[in-house]
């Protein structure tokens, strides 16, 4: 703000002048603030209001739609150490006896203990003794150890590992590369819980699920030399080795059901061409790339010395490899000290110049354009010919560098996509040459067929040890049922099977009717439906607020703070009165409540005349009562006609609530829709209330524009007339002097 000198001439306080003035002007823009400031605590008023009818409508009232939430009866247990049980509502009434003779269990699988692993030198080669035999050492197998390094390992070229559980079969090719870690994912990969425990060097086998129909096999076996092939070509036409995780998850699940006659040709021909033709596509641009990183890497050998004469400021002519070794180190390239400089030199710039084609490949449109135009029509013997004649070092057989089109490609990779997924799947259909254990016993199994087995006895230390899946085995009523679970759901009755029965023993159920249950969720629901209602009704019956005005902060000043938040307290509890959105609301809420409904029976029902009503005091606003309950204290000395009515008839109260609530969230989800005015899942007019808050905040902008520019215009004004004062002030000064000179 300027400092402004007034009243020099005048006299006048030009400042109050002007603020009262301004004051009167400011009322206007006041005005809007106010309102402003209104909406605003309006619109947080609303949001929590919207908050809590939400939560109602998504919890309480939801619940109360659902039959499957009214529990009808009660199951009881006469030993839950062994069997406990729930009933569901058609489940009936009476005594059934349990014995248990089995529990259900998963599968499980604790490996021998793996002997040890071949040991290598620096360079990777196995080391051997004297002899010439390998060398192993034991207690050092960790999950990267290659399976073809394990102490006795049996496995030779092709050899196939299966994993069948339940519906799933897994295979797992190993070959010179495949680990502890590959077999583990493998097996979890097959729906199992598998890990390798390193410091007790075995494998832990779980299946996942209980019960017999759950149960796990464990083989191996040699593939022929026309499955090998196959698998490789296969693997070969879509770049296994190159694939995601997630893509070789989808190539594994793809070659196991085509091996397992559980996927036909058609069901995956559409994902294979699709891993098929991106391989395709990645070995073309790769083959684009090589080609034309040559042609830039000539470019950038050619122009080095300028880019060196022009970075030291040395005539290029006159350049020697001692400038050259100063530019690369300058750019962060050592130079061997140990090597002659020329040897040193031109190895460093070989590595920048790497680096530079590289750059230029992913910066320069020339390159890119030329790599785009490759992969979409391919790359010519002759367009090879050219760029060996630029001098690029690139191999002289042509076919590491051409490729067909994109749709030539394309078309001939689907082909061989069709083509090899049928011959593999004829050609795996075939059993395994060799069906021996010899590839597993290395990882401390034989083959696994879901029988139990503990070899070595009970002293076992070293070998293998199996325990066979069971299914739950109970005697309900004398009938013999299983379970793969724990779990059994006998008419409407569920069992949880916790412990295996003495002979002879017996667990008693008894199903009863379970009013109290609900009793208790009709009770929850009325409760919380009156303390929503009650709130709605607070704020649309308010006290009108009209002599009351938000406070400028000199009101503030003057008045206590807890005078102030009663003030505003005032304004904020009246905001919502004869709000027509929350009366339509209000209403929605009673006219549901005071409906008759029609039940299974085909009787007709209101709340009444299951014993829940208003009560005569109409200053409650339709809040609801159970006459009868002891903790209602109007009515607690009523018959309890709503225990009486669960008792006698259930199923016509729960006909009547999930009727009612049924309605009443149809009319809500009706209300919050989202519109012009208002979003989903919002019973307020949200937007228009963010709207007019933006069109306050505009019009506050200009009013703030306005009294600035009328501010400064009443002191201009002011400025004028002392200016004009000090005139007349220094004329008369001038004709004093004049007269007093002539005396």
């Amino acid at each position: 703000m300027p400092i402004r000198m007034t009243g020099l001439n005048s006299g006048l306080d030009t400042e109050s002048i002007i603020a009262a003035l301004m004051s009167a002007q400011r009322t206007k823009q006041t005005k809007v603030e106010n309102k402003r400031t209104k909406l605003e605590w309006k619109k947080e008023q609303w949001a929590s209001l919207n908050t809590k009818i939400y939560n109602f409508y998504t919890n309480s009232l939801s619940k109360m739609k659902m039959k499957s939430n009214y529990m009808t009866k009660a199951a009881t247990s006469s030993n839950t150490s062994k069997v406990t049980a729930k009933a569901s509502t058609n489940a009936a009434t009476g005594s059934y006896s349990v014995e248990v003779e089995k529990l259900a269990s998963a599968q499980k699988v604790t490996s021998g203990k793996l002997n040890g692993s071949a040991v290598r030198n620096d360079k990777g080669e196995l080391v051997t003794d004297s002899s010439g035999k390998t060398v192993y050492e034991e207690g050092k197998i960790t999950a990267k150890t290659k399976l073809i390094d394990l102490q006795d390992a049996g496995f030779g070229t092709g050899t196939q590992i299966k994993i069948e559980s339940g519906d799933k079969s897994a295979y797992l090719q190993v070959d010179e590369n495949t680990t502890v870690s590959d077999f583990v994912n493998k097996l979890n990969s097959a729906g199992l819980i598998a890990s390798f425990d390193e410091k007790q060097q075995r494998f832990f086998i779980n299946s996942s699920k209980s019960g017999k129909g759950n149960e796990f096999k464990i083989s191996s076996g040699k593939m022929s030399d026309a499955q090998i092939k196959v698998t490789n070509d296969l693997k070969d036409l879509i770049g296994y080795d190159k694939l995601s995780t997630s893509n070789k998850n989808t190539a594994d699940s793809i070659m196991a059901g085509l091996q397992s006659g559980t996927e036909t040709v058609d069901d995956i021909i559409e994902k294979l061409t699709t891993l098929a033709n991106d391989n395709t596509e990645k070995e073309a641009k790769q083959k684009a790339t090589d080609l034309y990183t040559a042609e830039a890497k000539v470019k950038v050998h050619n122009e080095f010395d300028d880019e060196v004469s022009k970075e030291l400021g040395i005539d290029k002519a006159n350049l020697t490899d001692t400038d050259r070794k100063k530019y690369l180190e300058d750019k962060g390239y050592e130079i061997d000290k140990k090597k002659p400089l020329a040897d040193a030199v031109k190895e460093a710039r070989d590595k920048y110049e790497d680096k530079a084609a590289e750059k230029l490949i992913k910066s320069e449109d020339y390159y890119k354009d030329k790599i785009e135009d490759a992969l979409k029509n391919g790359i010519k013997p002759e367009e090879v010919q050219r760029v060996r004649a630029t001098g690029a070092d690139i191999e002289s057989d042509d076919a590491k560098y051409t490729f067909d089109d994109r749709m030539t490609r394309a078309v001939a990779t689907n082909g061989e996509a069709d083509r090899l997924a049928k011959e593999y799947a004829a050609t795996m259909s075939t059993p395994l040459i060799d069906n021996s254990t010899d590839a597993l016993k290395a990882l401390g199994l034989s083959k696994i067929d879901g029988e139990a087995v503990n070899e070595g006895g009970n002293g076992n230390t070293v070998g293998m040890v199996v325990i066979s899946a069971e299914d739950t085995r109970i005697k309900y009523n004398g009938a013999t049922l299983t379970s793969d679970t724990t779990n059994i759901t006998i008419a409407g009755v569920e069992l949880n099977v916790l412990g295996v029965t003495n002979p002879g023993e017996t667990v008693n159920i008894s199903v009863t009717n379970d009013t109290s249950g609900v009793y208790d969720t009709i009770k929850e629901f009325v409760s919380e439906y009156n303390a929503i209602l009650k709130e709605m009704n607070t704020f649309y019956n308010a006290g009108s607020a009209k002599d009351y005005d938000v406070l400028s902060d000199e009101e503030k000043d003057a008045m206590s703070d807890s005078e102030v938040e009663k003030w505003e307290g005032k304004i904020k509890d009246s905001l919502l009165r004869r709000d027509s959105t929350l009366g339509a609301i209000i209403s929605s809420f009673k006219n549901n409540m005071m409906g008759v409904y029609t039940t299974a029976d085909g009787n007709r029902y209101a709340l009444s005349s299951i014993g829940i009503s208003t009560s005569k005091d109409y200053k409650e606003g339709g809040l609801l009562h159970i006459r009868g309950d002891e903790d209602d204290p109007e009515y607690a000395d009523s018959d309890n006609v709503l225990r009486k009515m669960l008792d006698e008839n259930p199923d016509a109260v729960i006909g009547v609530f999930t009727s009612l609530a049924d309605t009443l969230y149809s009319d809500l989800q009706k209300k919050m829709s989202a519109t012009t005015m208002s979003s989903a899942m919002t019973f307020y007019n949200d937007k228009e209330m963010s709207s007019q808050l933006s069109d306050y905040k505009d019009e506050i902008s200009k009013w703030q524009s306005r009294l600035d520019e009328m501010e400064d215009k009443y002191y201009k004004q002011f400025s004028a007339m002392e200016t004009a004062l000090a005139n007349i002030q220094s004329q008369q000064n001038s004709l004093a002097s004049m007269l007093g000179g002539g005396n």
